[in-house]
């Protein structure tokens, strides 16, 4: 592929080295002194606690021309360059994709008004670093320590072009690729999480990491501005994402800057933290300020942002080194215990290093599915709901990989199985999942699935048993005498209204009947558009049959069932009767969510399987 990277800084300069190891045609364009620098030296790059350099001789140019034809061009720069420079970039017409890598904050419209929606992509670069002269220092980065880049559509949808621009950086080493679909809010909680709070704080400290570590209250302050913001990006309507940012607000302050002031005081990732923020501060500024401009409308509680939002002015005078006079509230949610578990997973998630094998997306005739986690572990197995796709258990598959092995799939007629397979009834459904674990010598794994997705893993561990350790039911009711005769002829008519109603509206209207929360509604909408109107159809109807046949008994393997706490009544009822029934079960509901809980609060459900799963294999 010939891709142009526009950005010559660290983070740009590693992108298009590792691009061009990887075989791709890259340019590298720059101006001025770097410029002159690249013609003379190449790209050198030094990773940090590395003795040896890394050199690469790219093409190097100091425009983009509006004839230039690139497959992809990589805007690598912080929003408040990459505004600058759109006139440019619409003034080239050839260019199918540019894919903007940087800190922003004010979401992609103006990008998106002046390129168009169809040209345009969202992403962050990945990891920290900071110029030396000619030299690019940055994080370690390579086979032993991938980062993992996030990438979406602007609109939130995953398509073919979405998948080939995550192939491209996927083959740049040291890295592994997250195609999301939320990545304005993804882009917004990163700023927050940084800007508000901990580079202010920095600044205030002479910009040296060990004097942030060793100032208590600037710790304090740090986390009381963070969580100010968090609450006021929620309150403004931005889901958090990655979800588990969310907890970040119930840990208790002690715990926070405990674990802050550690990794200050150990210099963690310091030639990024401090050299970046260093380089960058009419950066750091700049992103505070459009933050800070939306936590304003949405919240009058800022108090530490306010007394901290003076020190990215260079002429304010230090915070007093060492100071120890602010009292840290120890009031939470959550226990000190489960507050130190949830943050240290909030850390590990927003250091984006891919500990586990990064998932191989394959395909088995016609269904579409992804496998990552250690070949010799235990398997557990996703299985989504109607009309939906793998992509709702997107959150369980990334934690769940460092210790079990996640599979992960489309059933027939939904998500990236739609256009190569049919939708078709359970016993056709069950067979295609046995080939892929056969495919995958999986022998027996435990079962997760959602709404439909739960009956058809009753009906796959009534008929082959042998193959099912676990089972695991969110929003689902039992196969077995699960309906009346008269409710699913009932539901029959749902099939004939279905096919009256226009697909806007019957997307829309999914995403609110099944999802609670707008992040989940809006997902539960672009996937069932992904599945489309007709496949949607085709799906009830054949759902129906295997409701009304049900299965012969209820299966007696270990079980849990998941309720979200806004589930309808009716799903709710029958499945605390269904509990009572089953002889080894545990009935249990997820806060703040409603019939795909595993979506609406992914942190909560992720947390109670985790448990499940530590009871149920470690024995």
């Amino acid at each position: 592929m010939k891709i142009l990277v526009f950005g010559a800084g660290p983070l740009g300069s590693l992108k298009a080295a590792r691009l061009h190891e990887a075989g791709h045609d890259v340019s590298l364009l720059a101006r001025g002194q770097r410029l002159a620098d690249l013609k003379e030296h190449g790209i050198v790059i030094q990773q940090e606690g590395a003795d040896e350099e890394e050199v690469a001789h790219v093409d190097v140019v100091d425009s983009l021309e509006p004839d230039d034809d690139y497959d992809l061009v990589l805007v690598v720069m912080g929003e408040h360059q990459a505004v600058q420079i759109l006139d440019t970039l619409a003034e080239n017409e050839h260019v199918p994709t540019f894919c903007f890598m940087g800190n922003a904050v004010n979401g992609p419209d103006e990008v998106v008004r002046v390129l168009g929606k169809e040209r345009v992509m969202l992403g962050f670069p990945y990891p920290g670093g900071k110029r030396d002269g000619h030299v690019m220092r940055v994080l370690p980065i390579n086979e032993d320590s991938e980062y993992t880049v996030p990438i979406g559509e602007v609109d939130g949808t995953i398509r073919p072009r979405t998948r080939a621009v995550a192939a491209v950086l996927s083959d740049m080493r040291g890295y592994d690729v997250e195609i999301r679909t939320d990545m304005d809010e993804w882009l917004k909680y990163h700023v927050a999480l940084l800007m508000s709070g901990l580079v202010p704080a920095l600044y205030a400290a002479d910009t040296r990491m060990k004097q942030l570590g060793e100032t208590r209250d600037l710790l304090v302050l740090s986390v009381r501005a963070t969580k100010e913001a968090l609450r006021g990006l929620r309150k403004a309507g931005y889901s958090p994402s990655p979800p588990v940012v969310r907890s970040l607000e119930y840990v208790p302050e002690p715990i926070c800057v405990w674990a802050i002031g550690w990794l200050m005081r150990n210099e963690y990732a310091k030639v990024s933290v401090e050299g970046h923020a260093r380089d960058g501060r009419d950066e750091m500024a700049y992103l505070f300020e459009e933050l800070r401009a939306i936590v304003d409308q949405s919240t009058g509680d800022t108090n530490a942002i306010d007394q901290l939002a003076p020190y990215y002015d260079p002429d304010t005078p230090l915070y007093p080194e060492g100071k120890r006079e602010l009292s840290m509230n120890w009031g939470g949610l959550v226990a000190p215990v489960i507050g130190t578990g949830a943050l240290a997973l909030a850390l590990r998630r927003l250091r984006s290093k891919a500990r586990a094998a990064p998932a191989a997306e394959r395909e088995s005739d016609g269904i579409y599915y992804e496998v990552s986690g250690p070949e010799e572990a235990t398997a557990v197995v996703f299985t989504h709901g109607f009309a939906l796709d793998r992509e709702t258990w997107r959150e369980q598959t990334a934690t769940l990989s460092e210790s079990y092995r996640v599979l992960s799939w489309d059933v027939p007629g939904c998500g990236d199985s739609a256009e190569s397979s049919e939708p078709v009834r359970f016993d056709v459904s069950a067979r295609k999942l046995l080939d892929v674990l056969d495919n995958e010598g999986i022998d027996q794994a435990v079962l997760v699935g959602q709404s439909m997705g739960s009956l058809l893993n009753q009906y796959l561990a009534s008929h082959h048993p042998d193959r099912v350790r676990a089972l695991v039911h969110v929003g689902g009711f039992p196969l077995h005498d699960g309906f009346s005769e008269r409710a699913i002829k009932l539901m029959g008519m749902h099939v004939k209204v279905l096919q009256l109603l226009p697909e806007k509206l019957i997307y829309d209207t999914f995403g609110r009947l099944v999802a609670h929360t707008p992040d989940a509604q809006e997902y539960a909408k672009q996937a069932s558009a992904r599945t489309g109107k007709e496949n949607m159809v085709s799906l009830e109807r054949e759902f129906l049959k295997d409701l009304e046949e049900g299965i012969p008994e209820l299966t007696e393997h270990p079980q849990v069932i998941v309720v979200g706490e806004h589930e309808y009544a009716t799903l709710r009822k029958k499945s605390k009767e269904w509990n009572e029934k089953l002889p080894d079960s545990v009935y249990t509901t997820v806060p703040d969510a409603g019939h795909i809980a595993n979506h609406d609060n992914p942190t909560a459900f992720t947390e109670l399987l985790s448990s499940f799963l530590e009871r149920r294999t470690k024995r």
